[in-house]
């Protein structure tokens, strides 16, 4: 009973390693970069919050740092497209990697809470090339059909391993530099290998080849295009209750390490073990999302495990075991994020093809403003209180999923026939 399953997952491991080697050197380069970074995002988000509040600094500076990073990303979000087709993609990647290196080693040093939240600023410049471009060059550097598929998913499997990878590393590297070092110093060198990390990722990047490439109207074309976008509707459905929904996320998530270090007692080692493996769940629980959207549609899928994500948010404060906290996370960030597949196609199917960009574009800027304003804000909330904005936070999620339904729920979905029909949202 056993042989078939064996059988088909020795397939698939096989199918995946030939799509890694056979990929063209630019796909690669790009892929080895990326792990790279997620490696040391996956340090970040163990230590980060730990090695400012070890240095005797607020909890406001994390989230003035998670505000300016999200405000600079977004930025990057609106200006990127006429940039690609002045300066091309590499030298944005590397700029991207060179921003992600610096600024965390910058923040390293013994500077004020100022240059660590400006740092910041540098990071969120790096984090918008690559949410703006990197599938975009993926998908420009890659065979098409299925192999196009399986690269893309080949990309998602590196990412989560990397970061899983790197947020055990960020629990268990602190403890060993913590025989010869004290606690800050040992999340100073930490937090310093992540810069390292982040900035090796520039190498491979540095063996991209692309076409040269000429501005010529670049700027003109995308203000035509910003001019002639029409799916305002649609933008409005997405737009907003993700906006809502990170304003809730911005309340808290920058500050677990905190919450589980004080409110649970839990070691750098446990919190770098239950931030990696949140990772993991996550990125196996997207595995059943299909068979959701065959029975409540893509819009009820969404709804729904947002809504069932909401008993285990208010789970965590309440609880005093950190094994009971730790499942609760995990189970909440499983459903809460296992629709993100579903919310893509939702943004773009059915959408004329010259207002995709612009709309996926626009809704990274609704988000990113948005963790601005909640990551500010949290950060206050956090000098006061680690837990009530886990209330607050539930809130704001049920009221994105509501905004969700009722401003999508009669949502026709279809390419083919909007792009034909030429019809807006």
């Amino acid at each position: 009973m056993l042989q078939r399953p064996r059988t088909l997952i020795g397939r698939g491991a096989r199918a995946y390693a030939r799509t890694l080697r056979e990929a063209p050197p630019n796909a690669k380069r790009y892929l080895l970069a990326v792990a790279l970074q997620n490696v040391g995002i996956g340090l970040l988000g163990t230590l980060f919050a730990l090695y400012v509040r070890a240095r005797g600094l607020p909890s406001s500076v994390v989230g003035d740092v998670e505000g300016a990073l999200a405000l600079a990303s977004g930025a990057v979000c609106l200006l990127l497209p006429p940039l690609v087709q002045i300066v091309g993609y590499r030298w944005l990647l590397l700029g991207a990697s060179v921003a992600f290196g610096l600024s965390r080693l910058g923040q390293a040093l013994p500077v004020g809470p100022a240059a660590i939240v400006a740092l910041g600023l540098a990071y969120g410049l790096g984090d918008g090339v690559i949410r703006s471009v990197g599938a975009a060059f993926l998908s420009e550097n890659a065979p098409a059909g299925s192999r196009l598929t399986m690269l893309f998913t080949a990309d998602f499997a590196l990412r989560v391993t990397a970061s899983f990878l790197g947020a055990v590393a960020g629990g268990l590297l602190p403890t060993v530099l913590g025989v010869w070092l004290p606690e800050t110093e040992a999340l100073r060198w930490s937090v310093a290998a992540a810069g390292l990390v982040m900035l090796a990722s520039a190498v491979p990047l540095i063996g991209i080849r692309e076409n040269r490439r000429t501005g010529g109207r670049a700027w003109r074309r995308y203000a035509a295009t910003v001019r002639s976008f029409r799916s305002w509707r649609r933008l409005l459905g997405m737009a907003l209750p993700q906006g809502i929904i990170s304003f809730g996320a911005g309340l808290v998530m920058p500050f677990v390490p905190l919450f589980l270090r004080t409110h649970a007692g839990a070691s750098v080692a446990a919190i770098g073990v239950i931030q990696g493996a949140a990772s993991v769940v996550m990125a196996i629980s997207t595995l059943a999302t299909p068979l959701l959207v065959r029975r409540f549609g893509p819009i009820g899928a969404i709804v729904i495990t947002q809504v069932a994500s909401l008993p285990f948010m208010l789970t965590i404060p309440l609880a005093r075991s950190l094994a009971v906290i730790a499942v609760a996370m995990w189970v909440r960030a499983a459903l809460m994020n296992m629709a993100w597949p579903v919310f893509n196609q939702v943004a773009v199917d059915g959408v004329p093809s010259q207002d995709k960009p612009l709309m996926l574009g626009w809704i990274n800027v609704a988000w990113s403003v948005s963790w601005f304003a909640g990551s500010v804000a949290g950060g206050r909330l956090a000098a006061v209180s680690l837990t009530v904005g886990y209330y607050f936070t539930a809130a704001l999620y049920l009221l994105g999923a509501l905004a969700t339904w009722a401003l999508l729920r009669s949502t026709q979905l279809g390419t083919a026939a909007h792009d034909a029909a030429g019809s807006s949202n």
